[in-house]
C-alpha cells in the first residue's frame, strides 16, 4: 500500500480513484493555483458562513494557502506526490496588499469576494504577469518539496486537452477555449516545470480523448480509462511498492 498526496484537479484525483481501495490518500489539495499556494494566507475575508462540503473546504484552503502546510504536515509519510496544473486555467485574483486567491467557480458561488471590501484585480492564465508570478511560485513549491524530502517522489501529469470524445462528440468548452488554445497556453508552463527538474508523466496523444460516459461527464480534461491506466503504469502501481 502506497501513501498518496494529491494536488491539482480531477486529472490527478480521477487517477487515484482507480486505486483508492489498494492505496491510502493522505491529503488532496484542489482548485488552488501555485500562485495562491505560495502567497501569504488571506485573513481579511470572513469565511465563517462556509459549509463543511468539499467545494467550500477547497475555497477555504485556497484562501488560507494550505498547500505548503499540507506538504509539511504529511511529508514524512508520502510515497507518491501526484499533481497536475489543471487549476492554473482558472487564473487568480490579486488582492490589495499583495495576496492572491484562485479565480474558481466555487469561489464565485461562495460570494465571499462580493461580500468583502478587499479590492481585487483579475490575473488570467497565459498573461505575462500570471506566468511570471507562477514561475516564482514554482521555485517556492520545489523548495518545499526538496526541504521535506519528497521531490524525488513527485510526479507531474502532463495532460493534453481534447476537443472530442472517443464516441465522436465534441467536448463542452471551458471559457470558450479550444483544445488548441488551451494546449498552447499550457505549453510554456509545462516546459518550465520540466526545466525545473520535475518528473513528468506524458500520456500519448492517442489516449488523451474524453468519453461520453466519464463519471463527471465529457470535458477537455476528463479522459477515457486508457489515459489513467497509462499514468498508473508509469507509477509502477502494477508492481509491488
Amino acid at each position: 500500500m502506497a501513501n498518496f498526496l494529491i494536488y491539482g484537479g480531477c486529472v490527478s484525483r480521477d487517477t487515484f480513484e482507480l486505486v483508492k481501495d489498494e492505496h491510502n490518500l493522505l491529503g488532496y489539495v484542489a482548485r488552488q493555483s501555485l500562485i495562491s499556494a505560495s502567497s501569504k494566507p488571506e485573513t481579511r475575508i470572513n469565511m465563517r458562513g462556509l459549509s463543511a462540503q468539499f467545494n467550500s473546504r477547497m475555497v477555504k484552503g485556497d484562501i488560507q494557502s494550505n498547500l505548503l502546510p499540507t506538504i509539511r504536515n504529511v511529508a514524512k509519510d508520502v510515497d507518491v506526490f501526484l499533481f497536475d496544473i489543471l487549476s492554473e486555467r482558472l487564473g487568480v485574483f490579486r488582492l490589495s496588499g499583495g495576496t492572491y486567491i484562485t479565480n474558481s467557480a466555487e469561489l464565485k458561488k461562495s460570494k465571499l469576494l462580493e461580500s468583502s471590501a478587499v479590492p481585487k484585480a483579475s490575473v488570467p492564465m497565459g498573461t505575462v504577469t500570471h506566468f511570471d508570478l507562477w514561475k516564482n511560485a514554482v521555485d517556492t513549491f520545489k523548495n518545499s518539496l526538496v526541504d521535506h524530502g519528497i521531490f524525488e517522489k513527485t510526479y507531474l501529469i502532463k495532460s493534453v486537452w481534447t476537443d472530442e470524445t472517443i464516441q465522436g462528440a465534441k467536448t463542452p468548452l471551458f471559457r470558450n477555449w479550444t483544445a488548441e488554445l488551451a494546449n498552447g497556453l499550457y505549453e510554456p508552463y509545462f516546459e518550465h516545470l520540466r526545466d525545473s527538474g520535475f518528473q513528468m508523466i506524458v500520456p500519448p496523444s492517442e489516449v488523451c480523448k474524453s468519453t461520453d460516459d466519464h463519471k463527471w461527464g465529457p470535458a477537455p480534461y476528463h479522459y477515457q480509462s486508457e489515459f489513467y491506466d497509462y499514468i498508473l503504469s508509469a507509477l509502477g502501481l502494477n508492481q509491488d511498492m
